[in-house]
């Protein structure tokens, strides 16, 4: 099966391929992550009750099992009701102050979560592909090319 590298603007943008293709990268990201979590936090168990390890090891696993189950209890999940209902929507953006800024007849500012790789990507191609944001402000963004879902919220209209 091939995988476009955008989404597509028609139909609801929870059917879209592009959108389950960045789901499914999500979600066995998300599974390696919890996979390593568990295997550190066993492995720290085994030093300190099998083994008596009293180095700094097992701490350091603990440290990482914790720090990785915050991650997955912090992290914010993509609001799938409004990709069920709306499609994706083409727009020209670009950063200013940490926020996107999203060109259009009404400009809109979001938050959105994106590290310093995905910014730059963004940085060059300056256009984006966004549901139109609910009641609450919540919204999706993804770019071409980046298979990743970025949540977002509206600071500004």
């Amino acid at each position: 099966m091939v995988v476009p590298n955008k989404p597509s603007t028609e139909g609801a943008a929870l059917d879209d391929r592009w959108t389950r293709h960045c789901l499914e990268i999500a979600s066995r990201r998300a599974f390696c992550w919890v996979v390593l979590g568990v295997l550190a936090f066993g492995g720290q168990l085994a030093l300190v009750l099998v083994a008596d390890v009293t180095s700094e090891l097992p701490v350091v696993l603990l440290g990482f099992s914790v720090v990785v189950l915050g991650l997955a209890l912090t992290r914010r999940q993509p609001p799938a009701r409004v990709m069920a209902e709306h499609g994706w929507q083409y727009a020209r953006v670009h950063w200013r102050n940490g926020l996107l800024v999203v060109h259009g007849d009404r400009p809109i500012v979001l938050d959105v979560s994106a590290g310093p790789l995905a910014r730059g990507r963004i940085r060059r191609h300056r256009r984006a592909w966004l549901v139109p944001p609910d009641r609450a402000g919540n919204t999706v963004v993804t770019f071409r090319g980046v298979p990743r879902l970025f949540p977002a919220r509206v600071r500004r209209r």
